[in-house]
């Protein structure tokens, strides 16, 4: 007879998975974990319903999916700036994309799994059993094309960037370093001064995603951003001196960080850009430079990068190690070939293999 499953109080389980786990997660990542929780604690209260172990069943969760669907889109902005993502809302007009609600519920997934596994549930309600087609109703999901940026969306980030002041060297080096690198938003945002080895020629993102530290070449175009910035840009952006009537505030060192935040008007501290503030930068220099898309990121410089390269020779397997990846499986995602790169090799193919002629072409 299988023992019966008594019903615990969510908030302490949940706090005792994030104990057990946090440790091997990445700040963003814990982040992102207590604010899924909270949504679905609140969301529990506001309907009534059980916030026990109770409530972690098909049902309830397929409830909370449909509830997820028609909450207002979040873009633009960093999920674990609280403020940021309330504002987001307030000016959203559009329903979460399928893949935003399957991000959601992954994080309740992997705690309902551990409960599971650990014999405090009875069953694993994400369990697909006889789903037509093989998608599961807790998990929706939706194929979409690939966000990247065209090589005249990166010549106009970088046209936005022109100037000779502190912040458009620094904004220069970033948008070079994101360009020839393909790095992500918060590896390229938390480089340190050390992590920029000119004598070899490297780039070392410590800790990336997955805490994945890896090395990637720097470039010549970007080694003279980067030196430029260093010379003329950035202590121009570390505090040097105290301001009238902040003199007893001590002033603090340099932080070490690579890119820094304009000075906040106090002589005191100089700070690494946020996660919006980083992203805020790309945006408004894309469009300073003539872009036309409404929302412009970095992340779509990584998408646009890596499919240049796949596009201009690049293997796929050489392509992984650029980007971070342990899989080319992921990697095909971004390094996607395009349909006039795929054209080419397939006349050039059939041209070889004798299906079409070697010396005709169409009219």
């Amino acid at each position: 007879m299988a023992p019966r499953i008594v019903h615990e109080p969510l908030d302490a389980a949940i706090e005792e998975y994030i104990a057990t786990f946090s440790g091997d997660w990445a700040e963003k990542t814990l982040i992102k974990y207590k604010a899924e929780f909270r949504d679905f604690l609140a969301w529990l209260r506001e309907t009534r319903r059980p916030a026990t172990t109770e409530a972690l069943d098909f049902n309830t969760l397929l409830a909370y999916v449909v509830h997820l669907k028609q909450k207002p889109a979040v873009r633009g902005v960093w999920r674990g700036d609280r403020a940021a993502v309330r504002r987001a809302v307030e000016r959203s007009h559009r329903p979460r994309s399928l893949n935003s609600v399957n991000s959601s519920m992954r994080c309740l997934r992997a705690f309902v799994l551990w409960l599971f596994e650990d014999g405090r549930l009875a069953a694993n309600p994400f369990a697909r059993k006889n789903r037509r087609g093989g998608q599961n109703p807790l998990l929706p999901r939706e194929t979409t094309p690939t966000k990247g940026a065209t090589l005249n969306d990166i010549q106009a980030l970088e046209q936005g960037c022109a100037g000779r002041g502190p912040l458009d060297l620094r904004d220069q080096a970033i948008v070079s370093v994101l360009k020839t690198t393909a790095a992500r938003n918060s590896s390229v945002r938390l480089l340190r001064v050390e992590d920029v080895d000119f004598e070899r020629n490297v780039i070392r993102f410590v800790r990336a995603k997955a805490d994945q530290t890896y090395d990637v070449v720097l470039l010549p175009e970007t080694k003279a951003a980067l030196i430029r910035y260093l010379r003329r840009g950035r202590p121009r952006l570390l505090p040097r001196y105290p301001v009238r009537g902040f003199e007893d505030i001590v002033m603090a060192d340099d932080p070490g960080y690579l890119f820094l935040a304009r000075d906040n008007g106090r002589g005191t501290r100089a700070r690494v850009l946020t996660a919006n503030g980083f992203s805020e930068m790309v945006n408004r220099r894309y469009k300073a430079g003539g872009g036309t898309l409404a929302n412009f990121r970095s992340h779509r410089i990584r998408h646009g990068t890596a499919t240049l390269l796949a596009n201009n020779g690049m293997s796929i397997e050489g392509l992984a190690p650029q980007l971070g990846h342990t899989s080319t499986r992921v990697t095909a995602r971004y390094g996607h070939r395009t349909t006039e790169t795929i054209g080419r090799q397939t006349e050039s193919a059939a041209r070889a293999s004798g299906l079409i002629g070697r010396g005709r072409r169409a009219a």
